[in-house]
């Protein structure tokens, strides 16, 4: 629910702020990630899947530059 209200207020004002963005962060890892990186202690990431993670969200922020 907070995930789809964030991105709501964030389509809305971002006509007013192009720098504004949302990124769902289970975009970055999700539940099919689960399987192949799982979470140790089911809630913290370990090294391989911070690495994951970090990569994809480069990807996202380069994409997002002007």
């Amino acid at each position: 629910m907070i995930r789809d209200e964030l991105s709501r207020i964030v389509a809305e004002r971002a006509g007013d702020d192009r720098n504004l963005h949302y990124l769902d962060g289970r975009d970055l890892y999700g539940e099919n990630n689960f399987a192949e990186l799982s979470l140790p202690d089911q809630l913290h990431p370990d090294a391989a899947t911070h690495e994951r993670i970090g990569r994809r969200f480069a990807s996202v922020a380069a994409n997002l530059r002007p």
